[in-house]
């Protein structure tokens, strides 16, 4: 449902609604820019200003343990030696829609998701994996659980100290991973 595609030329418009007629808000067909401004403001996802602490590009700075998660996660030697030469960039963006993409990226290898917090998604990971993961937010931390073959890893990422933090956990293993605002 978008209903900021509706335009205004100072002039009351009638409404077209989702809803069944039986819907308190579909009693009302007319609505003043002001009544709509306000009903957006409710009815808008908050994920943009959510996650709007992780938007931006990030430079990786430090990277501790990334090795042994790799092991953790099952990833064959000569992978893991790139994997671990690799300073990727971490790039967050949020669309007027809520739809949040995470992308990181190097000379070896790009990788992109978009999703919705806490709806799964299908994603193909850098080191091949198919897993099915999700991303939710939680106390200011962002979430990502992914999943395949019965296994399960999870990146948890939060801002500290104006550096984005990313804590790769597999088990007992986990990874640190520091990144700086460009």
């Amino acid at each position: 449902m978008r209903l900021a595609s509706l335009a205004f030329t100072g002039k009351k418009k009638k409404a077209s609604w989702p809803f069944k007629s039986t819907h308190c808000l579909a009693s009302s067909s007319y609505w003043s820019r002001e009544s709509y401004d306000l009903l957006w403001r409710i009815i808008t996802p908050k994920t943009a200003t959510m996650v709007d602490q992780f938007v931006g590009t990030w430079k990786m700075i430090s990277s501790e343990n990334f090795d042994d998660y790799m092991k953790a996660l099952g990833v064959g030697f000569a992978t893991r030696q790139v994997g671990n030469r690799t300073k990727p960039n971490f790039v967050m963006s949020v669309d007027d829609q809520g739809l949040i993409c995470m992308k990181s990226q190097s000379a070896f290898k790009t990788t992109e998701v978009k999703f919705k917090l806490n709806e799964p998604f299908d994603e193909t990971t850098a080191d091949d994996r198919k897993t099915r993961s999700v991303v939710s937010l939680d106390n200011g931390k962002l979430i990502q659980k992914q999943s395949w073959d019965g296994k399960e890893t999870n990146i948890e990422r939060e801002i500290s100290d104006g550096k984005l933090v990313a804590k790769c956990i597999m088990g007992d293993v986990v990874a640190v991973r520091t990144y700086v605002k460009e």
